[in-house]
């Protein structure tokens, strides 16, 4: 039993279940860590830096083995908690998941490189890709996240119709330029850095037409390339609408559930709380949502007076109207 409890606790840290005191502190740490870390490993890319301060970016480097290294082992240990992740197979379905993936990959090049006992600089690269697990930490990553994942066959299909037309444009250019310029459109897959460059309206200049059929080719690909690539853009603008007003309702519906009894009473509003924090609604819009609710259930039911038979009007937010008579005096 304390064993459980132990594990249920670090779930609940780790997850930032209970947003007490203590998965805040782990949280922000830990997202110090990472941020430290990152520009450890960009600084560390100037040989002159590196070698000047070596000491501290090792000593940076094993506290940073140590403490990922601990939070990987205590997140497929605590899994359990979750019943997705029960029992062996489950923590090994765990240890699948991309998050879980990314935690393992965070560590691995640094244990790689102490156990061969070698500085590769490519090992040191590979540790950038610490700075994806503010995915989990961030609620803004999160979100993007999740926004990514639900407009991924859209995004797909963006791009798969952008390649189509650099191979287009790469094609045509090579036709009328092969000739002029053999260095740079004598093949298709040559021709396909200008019209990559071009398309997306990057233009760096260095590969141009010359003949007069290329800059009419050039222009109508021009033209063509602009709303091509700036629809995967817009597909994600209006990814991140759908996702936040996504959210905003369930939450709302969240609080018209609270509210069905007239008030939202503490834990209530400590849940809504945590329930903003999870979905990345800023906290000043918690109580614009609940007023905005408070008002849509608003209702005004006429009754009649017991004592004078006169009808009175009685604003409520439940369905639900009992009226005590005041206990009469002895």
């Amino acid at each position: 039993m304390p064993k459980i409890r132990i594990r249920k606790s670090v779930y609940n840290i780790l997850e930032r279940e209970s947003h007490s005191l203590a998965d805040k502190l782990v949280h922000y740490s830990l997202m110090l860590l990472i941020l430290i870390t990152v520009i450890a490993v960009v600084l560390e890319s100037d040989e002159e830096i590196y070698q000047r301060h070596k000491n501290l970016f090792l000593t940076l480097e094993y506290i940073a083995i140590a403490v990922f290294s601990v939070e990987y082992i205590m997140r497929v240990w605590s899994s359990g908690e979750n019943r997705k992740y029960k029992y062996f197979k489950g923590r090994i379905k765990y240890m699948l998941t991309p998050m879980a993936i990314i935690d393992l990959l965070a560590v691995l090049p640094a244990w790689l490189g102490i156990i061969v006992s070698r500085d590769f600089m490519i090992l040191r690269g590979l540790r950038l890709i610490r700075v994806f697990k503010l995915t989990r930490y961030s609620r803004s990553m999160n979100l993007l996240t999740s926004v990514m994942k639900q407009e991924s066959a859209n995004i797909f299909s963006a791009f798969f119709l952008l390649t189509i037309l650099i191979l287009i444009a790469a094609t045509g250019m090579h036709l009328v330029e092969r000739y002029h310029q053999p260095q740079h459109f004598g093949s298709i897959p040559e021709a396909v850095w200008w019209a990559t460059v071009t398309l997306t309206t990057v233009g760096y200049g260095d590969v141009v037409p010359i003949t007069g059929a290329g800059k009419i080719f050039g222009i109508i690909i021009l033209m063509s390339g602009i709303g091509m690539a700036a629809l995967p853009a817009g597909i994600l603008a209006s990814g991140f609408t759908k996702e936040i007003n996504r959210r905003k309702d369930r939450f709302r519906n969240k609080v018209i559930q609270f509210l069905s009894d007239g008030m939202i009473e503490s834990n209530e509003r400590k849940k809504l709380k945590k329930m903003a924090q999870d979905l990345a609604i800023p906290s000043q819009d918690i109580n614009a949502v609940i007023y905005e609710v408070k008002k849509m259930q608003l209702k005004v039911s006429e009754l009649i007076c017991p004592h004078c038979n006169e009808p009175i009007e009685v604003e409520h937010y439940s369905d639900h109207i009992k009226i005590k008579e005041p206990r009469k005096k002895e």
